[in-house]
């Protein structure tokens, strides 16, 4: 009988978006990627939206909103590909961004070691999250949070 070893492949887990803050710590998450020997997953949330009342509409706009989701996933992670040597996996999920990246940060199945995100030098509702993270819901996460300022 063979003795088969499984890779099991540890992650970094960055938060996608469109923000100038998303930028750098991708690319941050890139490089500590390549040095850690590590794979990287970037997350896209779809925020709920309160349309519930017109499902039509909702149907609708979740559609638009994972079409979206798959085009910035799809530009990043061939921007990664030119640059970068690393295993990268991307993932779209609807629900309130903090909850959901908090679920997939503990989750055994992504194996994330670190969760790195952006951080917004100007009074930007983006750094809500780091907010978050770092003061009442931290607690609720196992694993290193790396926060990267926009400009570096």
């Amino acid at each position: 009988m063979r003795n088969t070893k499984i890779e099991s492949i540890e992650n970094v887990l960055v938060c996608v978006d469109e923000s100038k803050e998303f930028v750098s710590a991708l690319k941050y998450s890139c490089q500590a990627a390549m040095i850690g020997k590590l794979g990287l997953i970037m997350l896209y949330v779809i925020e709920d939206e309160n349309f519930r009342h017109w499902k039509g509409v909702e149907s609708i706009m979740e559609v638009e909103q994972n079409d979206m989701a798959k085009e910035i996933l799809k530009k990043y992670k061939s921007l990664i590909k030119k640059e970068y040597s690393i295993k990268t996996k991307t993932l779209i999920k609807k629900g309130n961004k903090l909850d959901v990246l908090i679920e997939i940060a503990n989750s055994k199945k992504y194996k994330i070691k670190n969760l790195i995100l952006g951080l917004a030098l100007d009074d930007s509702n983006s750094n809500r999250i780091i907010t978050s993270l770092t003061g009442s819901a931290r607690k609720k996460l196992t694993l290193p949070i790396t926060i990267v300022p926009a400009n570096i």
